[in-house]
């Protein structure tokens, strides 16, 4: 059985750790297609970044002091708006659309 809270709790945790050494990717989220998919384990989606967030990502790997930036708010969607969105680009797709 799938633990909705727990991908959702991972994901809080990811967050607020990649915060505290100054990197935040604001598209971080539980994806909705594993989310709900029947075999699949949960996924954390990462989404894309800026360069200057990757460099901040890849200096908070390497161990180096975090250079702080204005903090970008979370998008505040939640597992159901991105999974409506995830069954409406299937089911565009399943009719032969372009999503």
């Amino acid at each position: 059985m799938k633990q909705p809270k727990e991908v959702e709790t991972v994901t809080t945790e990811l967050r607020e750790a990649l915060a505290r050494v100054g990197v935040v990717l604001p598209s971080l989220c539980p994806d909705p297609v594993s989310y709900e998919h029947r075999y699949l384990p949960p996924l954390v989606e990462l989404g894309r970044c800026t360069m200057d967030v990757a460099r901040r990502l890849t200096r908070a790997l390497d161990g180096s002091p975090p250079v702080l930036a204005e903090p970008v708010p979370p998008r505040q969607d939640t597992v159901a708006e991105r999974l409506s969105i995830a069954t409406a680009y299937v089911n565009a797709r399943s009719r032969g659309e372009r999503a």
